[in-house]
């Protein structure tokens, strides 16, 4: 063998580099996420059976068995031993003033007639016919080891072979299976409480599809509708896998608005934070990066243009844009649509960082810095193209002085409002009121706790307003509605997870809790309690349960698995795991 120097391919160099670093991101991705489980882990849905809350008979004959919440689910009978005969029986999502269940509710709120015959001893199944409207299509298909569900919370038996009592009727809910117990929240304002105990409920009962959908009258993913989802989801338990696997469902079934393409960047970024694990984002970073980023769409001066002519979805144009801003369409706050759109562009430039930060933990330093670049010219262009100085507050578009509550709430939640500004625009936003949709109001609760206006966020959650999750709870809503009311939307459903914003916020701000760094290896603490006296609660976490106790506003007293970063009360410290005591100013804000 000839002696001298060994020649090495650089090509099988960089090969056997890359795989060296692709095995290190897996390992490591798969110990950030070990703890709060694998995100990969997904599940199959289960039957929880489900007594009524009470049986009564508010017309004579007949009997009205209440459940309590709503779910989907079918009815079961469990008559007693040698019953034979026929039955009839109304299921139905709500009740008139005399009791009976409402067979004409309205919109696609759900009733159904149902007669049949027991033959036989054991437990009968109701049956059910499926429903073409959100059985078909680019429906989410049931497993047919639950057969045909709907939604419902009352069944009203007319007549049946035996007497209807809460051991011989129930409920069996389908859904995916959630530790409920994992979370908790209670404070001094009962009002806040039953909107957290109603946003909660509706994340369990809006997961029978498998899959996050927008609700009953289609049963298909939404990236808006699902981004809220799993914002919610989190604040429930540290299972990761239902909204993994909808996130990435949505990245292969895309739906139409130019918003919703956005949050796809958005949910990634959260289930990197939430989970710590990479696999997914390096899965779809190509993806992420030249299609859900809209940057086909840039102008010289760094702004998406999506509201021009040339620049809209069609069939010649299938990559094309369509704004919405917010929906139903009659909760725009007169939103003025132009061709370069002021919430488009806000939710560009929160797109931007959070690719940045991607780039980062896949190891691509040159897209991060390009991301980076990009947003701070994004940044300065945004304030050329929207700010008024003569109103001190945020035009639609760069050619209407309009400043809807939605141009405002999204450049104040998303960091672009400089800090002499925000006062200003916190006021402006104050004055307007939930001039906004279920979906929208997300944003604006963000806006006002990223502006340091805790109360104003607070008294938004509390409101009895026509616009108000306690008007919901006030119509004899479980679940949180797809809008408002009817009037706002008359073709609404009444179990719509994108209603639950109150979840997240309450968890992310008002306790405070969320990653400082992927996967919760720290952790950030920064409770915004308001006015409340007394705040309490549970934040799961990939690491365990974070417990957040503040009392009079200056006194936290903070359980963590992990270390943390704690900001409260004009002081940030940085604390190990472990039990702590931090005492603030007078509100702690």
């Amino acid at each position: 063998m000839a002696q001298g120097k060994i020649w090495y391919n650089p090509r099988h160099i960089m090969k056997a580099i890359c795989h060296i670093a692709a095995a290190l991101l897996l390992a490591s991705s798969l110990a950030a996420c070990a703890a709060g489980g694998d995100p990969y882990d997904y599940k199959a849905t289960v039957q929880r059976r489900v007594a009524p809350k009470s049986v009564t008979h508010p017309i004579e004959g007949r009997s009205l068995a209440d459940f309590g919440q709503e779910a989907f689910g079918f009815l079961e009978f469990v008559p007693p031993k040698g019953a034979r005969g026929d039955y009839e029986v109304r299921l139905g999502e709500v009740v008139k003033k005399d009791g009976s269940v409402n067979m004409r509710p309205g919109g696609t709120i759900r009733a159904v007639r149902v007669t049949g015959r027991i033959t036989a001893d054991g437990v009968h199944r109701v049956p059910l016919v499926a429903d073409a409207r959100n059985t078909s299509g680019a429906a989410v298909p049931i497993p047919k080891a639950h057969g045909v569900v709907m939604p419902f919370r009352y069944a009203e038996v007319f007549r049946a072979p035996f007497e209807i009592t809460p051991e011989t009727v129930r409920m069996v809910a389908v859904e995916y299976p959630m530790d409920m117990a994992a979370s908790s929240f209670s404070c001094d304002d009962d009002r806040l409480v039953k909107v957290y105990d109603i946003c909660k409920a509706s994340m369990r009962a809006t997961s029978f599809a498998g899959l996050y959908v927008d609700g009953d009258r289609e049963r298909i993913p939404y990236e808006a509708d699902a981004y809220i989802n799993q914002l919610g989801e989190y604040a429930v338990h540290a299972d990761y896998s239902l909204a993994r696997a909808s996130h990435e469902y949505l990245m292969k079934h895309p739906t139409w608005p130019t918003e919703w393409k956005q949050h796809s960047i958005m949910m990634a970024w959260a289930d990197w934070m939430w989970t710590g694990d990479t696999r997914s984002l390096a899965k779809f970073y190509a993806q992420l990066k030249d299609d859900k980023l809209l940057e086909r769409f840039r102008r010289n001066d760094g702004l998406l243009e999506t509201g021009s002519a040339r620049n809209k979805v069609s069939k010649s144009n299938p990559r094309g844009a369509r704004d919405i801003v917010d929906w139903p369409t009659g909760e725009r706050d007169g939103f003025v649509f132009e061709e370069v759109n002021a919430v488009v562009n806000a939710f560009y430039y929160r797109n931007l960082r959070e690719m940045a930060s991607i780039a980062r933990a896949l190891g691509k330093p040159g897209d991060a810095a390009a991301f980076a670049a990009r947003a701070e010219k994004v940044r300065a262009a945004y304030q050329r193209a929207f700010y008024r100085a003569s109103s001190g507050v945020y035009a639609d578009g760069e050619r209407t002085d309009h400043a809807s509550l939605h141009s405002n709430a999204a450049a104040l939640a998303f960091g672009l409002v400089p800090a002499d500004r925000r006062a200003r625009v916190a006021e402006y936003l104050a004055s307007r009121g939930m001039a906004c949709s279920v979906y929208f109001a997300q944003y604006l609760l963000e806006a006002f706790f990223e502006a340091g206006r805790p109360e104003s966020a607070i008294a938004l959650m509390t409101s009895r307003g026509d616009r108000s999750w306690l008007r919901m709870i006030d119509q004899g809503a479980t679940i949180t509605l797809e809008a408002w009311a009817p009037k706002y939307k008359p073709n609404l459903d009444l179990n719509h997870a994108w209603g639950a914003a109150p979840l997240n916020i309450i968890s992310r701000y008002v306790l405070g809790v969320t990653p400082l760094e992927p996967g919760f290896a720290k952790i950030r603490v920064a409770p915004q309690v308001g006015a409340l006296k007394l705040v309490e609660g549970v934040v799961p976490t990939a690491k365990g349960p974070v417990k957040v106790r503040v009392e009079g506003g200056s006194v936290l007293t903070l359980e963590t698995p992990a270390p943390a970063e704690v900001v409260f009360g004009g002081r940030k410290v940085t604390l190990k795991a472990g039990r702590h005591v931090v005492k603030g100013g007078a509100k702690g804000k």
